[in-house]
């Protein structure tokens, strides 16, 4: 406490001194060696500041999913049902956490329960309250979304309409760095962090505060009325192309391409962001639809955008939260420029101007578009799809642009003018190895592949080890097809080397050295993997297959039935475990998971065994 009151104390009276004028031309937190220290550090001596920023949506985007921070404590706590996976979502607490319940029913028969606790909500509550739970580091959404405007629950956005992943969609840096403050992320993980801040904090839009700190704390103290203090980022002293990029860092939603050598986490505020990405959105002849995060698109679109120098701040006090300001706040913006306004009406301009509308992406949300416009009675229209465009890059390399074709098509709808267009940059660009891997694998080329890979070298310097072994677990995948085994081996054992918390590549090695008779070292493999995380089905699933094997078959049906409980309708766990009782000549256990089988695929094959039996 001691501590605590004496930094006070000094910031107080460094305030009341004479600052120093600085001869800095470039903001000395941009360097590398400056670290990120958390929001209490700015909490000394910006108090006021920070009591309110904790009360916005940005404050409150990411935290522990306790009563305090979640919607759901003052809500009914509905349970969703997916009709297509026949599952069931219903969440409660126990105390002070927060659990979410997956089960079936046959009639009054609870036939599958999988219990998992919250250890994160993700959203502000003023859209919506996400879930999600991290295991050893390993961090992944939950299947439960609270709407908090309709007050109801439903499927995450992306888990609808037969899309619902359950527990395994993994929370990677690109959503971590923009829902939240900056995370301790693994090296060599997709999903890992060593620790996890609660909300994105001041340094989201300042930049790492280290330097700052040490400067005051030491009394190099700047007046600000005069000089711009280089230690820490302003964002209103910066020119307004670069203020833009602060907000549309994470206020533009689309499909992001890093530029070479940049990660999620790269962008500093003050940096050009088209230095560190691009990020592109679809565009269709007279389309007037819009994403949740598309406020920076829709905004360059409006006529006050183009003919001022406009930008975010100029309506928004990002130290403040919009659900504590009247319409009249709004309406004195408006004002600044339309001062004489032909309409009568001049109050609550953003009524009509800027209307509340559903997003394209996110079901049950309502959002302001800001695409400041003339009402109009005009029924959107999707016309002919125009392309990809970067929203901000003007001028993006062929290669950007390839990569954008590559991941669209990857990510979100399989569209093959996404392929044919990406092979189209891929050829005029600068060669890139792993974005053509990316290309002849999503094409399904198998012979093009090979064939690309034996007739080109890699040279690794160039490319992210993220990238890298993706590429490498890929080219395992396609030369094991091909029974090209001691390539497959080489490659597989890359990509593991390259991202070793990855399990999904440890997986794949494992299954290809199964598949070449090399059962120690898959089963090694396969413990490594179960060590990092044992909630994955893959690893139980072939880690049952091995104790078959070794005709260790009570400890194989163990770890099938493990891998059942986290998925009830895993075909090949059942498979394995009809394999076991075939083995063990156990008729009666046979024919009850061939049974079970039938249950999920009617077509399966297993009617054709339960015949013989």
């Amino acid at each position: 406490m001691r501590s605590i009151v004496f930094l006070i104390v000094t910031c107080l009276l460094f305030a009341c001194q004479r600052g120093e004028v600085s001869t800095y031309t470039t903001y000395l937190n941009h360097n590398d060696t400056v670290k990120y220290v958390g929001k209490e550090e700015c909490r000394m001596c910006h108090s006021e500041i920070y009591d309110s920023y904790m009360q916005t949506g940005m404050g409150q985007s990411f935290h522990f999913a306790v009563k305090e921070h979640s919607a759901l404590a003052n809500s009914q706590m509905h349970i969703i049902y997916d009709t297509i996976k026949n599952l069931s979502y219903q969440p409660f607490w126990k105390n002070d956490s927060l659990y979410i319940k997956e089960f079936r029913l046959n009639g009054k028969d609870t036939t599958h329960q999988l219990i998992k606790k919250v250890d994160y909500k993700i959203g502000s509550g003023q859209h919506t309250n996400s879930h999600l739970f991290e295991v050893n580091g390993y961090v992944h959404q939950m299947p439960y979304t609270y709407y908090t405007q309709d007050k109801l629950a439903d499927l995450p956005p992306g888990f609808e309409d037969g899309q619902n992943t359950r527990f395994s969609r993994e929370i990677g840096l690109e959503c971590m760095s923009c829902h939240n403050a900056h995370p301790n992320h693994e090296s060599g993980s997709l999903n890992k962090y060593n620790s996890i801040p609660q909300g994105i904090d001041c340094e989201k839009c300042h930049g790492p505060g280290e330097v700052h700190i040490k400067q005051k704390l030491a009394g190099h103290l700047i007046d600000t009325s005069k000089y711009i203090d280089y230690s820490i980022v302003n964002p209103a002293k910066l020119p307004i192309d670069l203020q833009f990029d602060v907000c549309q860092r994470c206020h533009l939603q689309g499909t992001s391409i890093l530029a070479e050598g940049k990660t999620f986490t790269s962008f500093k505020p003050g940096m050009k962001l088209s230095d560190i990405m691009d990020t592109y959105l679809p565009k269709y002849e007279h389309d007037n639809s819009f994403i949740m995060a598309s406020h920076v698109d829709r905004l360059k679109q409006s006529a006050c955008f183009q003919n001022a120098e406009m930008t975010c701040v100029t309506c928004h006090n990002p130290h403040k939260s919009v659900t504590t300001l009247k319409a009249t706040y709004f309406d004195a913006k408006c004002m600044q420029c339309h001062d004489v306004c032909k309409d009568e009406k001049t109050q609550n301009c953003t009524e009509c101007h800027m209307p509340k509308s559903t997003s394209t992406d996110i079901m049950h949300v309502a959002i302001t578009d800001h695409k400041i416009a003339i009402p109009s009675d005009e029924k959107n229209q999707k016309g002919a799809f125009l392309g990809l465009f970067a929203i901000n890059n003007s001028n993006p390399t062929h290669l950007s642009k390839a990569k954008a074709y590559l991941k669209r098509y990857e990510s979100f709808e399989s569209n093959q003018f996404y392929l044919d267009s990406a092979f189209k940059y891929l050829q005029i660009s600068e060669h890139n190895f792993t974005s053509y891997i990316q290309y002849y694998y999503l094409k399904n080329d198998t012979k093009g592949l090979v064939n690309f890979v034996m007739s080109n070298d890699v040279d690794s310097s160039k490319y992210t080890q993220s990238d890298l072994a993706m590429a490498y677990s890929r080219m395992g995948e396609v030369f094991a097809s091909q029974n090209m085994n001691t390539n497959a081996e080489l490659y597989f054992k890359i990509s593991v080397d390259l991202m070793p918390f990855v399990i999904d590549y440890k997986i794949k090695y494992g299954s290809f050295l199964l598949n070449i008779n090399k059962k120690t070292i898959a089963s090694s493999v396969f413990h490594e993997a179960l060590k990092l995380n044992p909630t994955i089905k893959e690893v139980h699933l072939n880690l049952g297959y091995i104790d078959i094997l070794n005709r260790e078959y009570e400890m194989a049906d163990r770890r099938l039935k493990q891998a059942i409980v986290l998925d009830p309708d895993y075909i090949l766990a059942y498979e394995n475990l009809v394999l076991s009782a075939q083995m063990q000549n156990k008729n009666i256990q046979m024919k009850f998971y061939l049974k079970k089988i039938l249950e999920i695929a009617p077509g399966h094959k297993a009617n054709q065994i339960l015949e013989k039996l």
